[in-house]
């Protein structure tokens, strides 16, 4: 479905369906320079299973028109609005790494006469956000070459271990990245590293919060999300053998699992 803003049209995934303001929602927000499709497994499972799913394209980004958003609390206020366009209340907010930032920033933020948080789901997730100075110089200079490592370093493996027999997760994330603008990688990961507000926006969350990490994760450590969530009696976290940043892929029951546990509590 298409959400419009100040004439502007976003997109967002609903397994075919209508929202349903009875439904509890759950919205899903991805990572840099990637788009709704990394949540394919996962948001078509709840939409088919009593909520609403509404797994939304950045500005910018796959199907969304608008200007590329340059921080993260710009991000968060942009799905405020998404959401506020919609007649969903009670929600659950679900992020990977970047999207991870932008629904902690999100849930701090939301008026809670007007939306009932009911969890947040961390997926892929540190803080700070930090990004390698080589990584940062390619996404400015050479987006294609920063494509290359980031997928690299996003998985546990280059070859074998696909859930799907055919599914090549390396090949699926360089293409999501070559399909969107050229300018998102270099924007999205300077969001990421300047991202200076986890520690009070932490503070200011009181619902549930669930951390999900690749064992395996070279970009966001699970050494970092477990340290955050200790510091957080409302928190928990689940670790997923055998993957690396790109959990989704290489574990997409894993994450579902996880997610289904935590949500339907």
């Amino acid at each position: 479905m298409y959400i419009t803003l100040d004439k502007t049209q976003y997109y967002a995934y609903t397994g075919t369906y209508e929202l349903n303001p009875i439904l509890e929602t759950v919205v899903f927000v991805h990572g840099a320079s990637m788009d709704h499709t990394v949540w394919s497994h996962q948001s078509r499972y709840f939409a088919y299973h009593g909520y609403n799913a509404l797994a939304v394209d950045l500005p910018g980004h796959r199907l969304s028109r608008g200007r590329l958003l340059s921080c993260i609390e710009d991000m968060a206020e942009w799905l405020i609005n998404i959401l506020a366009g919609t007649d969903c209340r009670t929600i659950h907010l679900v992020g990977h790494s970047m999207g991870a930032l932008t629904v902690l920033e999100t849930a701090s933020q939301l008026n809670s006469d007007v939306h009932n948080l009911k969890s947040l789901s961390l997926v892929g997730f540190c803080y700070p956000m930090h990004v390698a100075p080589a990584l940062m110089n390619e996404a400015r200079e050479n987006p294609s070459k920063a494509y290359s490592m980031m997928t690299e370093w996003s998985h546990a493996s280059r070859t074998g271990g696909e859930p799907v027999p055919g599914f090549w997760s390396p090949g699926m994330q360089m293409s999501m990245m070559e399909n969107n603008d050229k300018q998102a990688i270099y924007c999205n990961l300077q969001a990421c590293h300047n991202y200076s507000g986890g520690e009070k926006a932490f503070d200011r969350i009181q619902c549930p919060i669930l951390f999900v990490s690749g064992k395996l994760d070279k970009m966001a450590p699970a050494r970092l999300a477990k340290q955050e969530a200790e510091k957080n009696r409302n928190a928990k976290i689940e670790l997923i053998d055998g993957c690396g940043h790109n959990i989704m892929f290489e574990s997409p029951d894993g994450v579902l699992d996880s997610l289904k546990g935590f949500i339907s509590c």
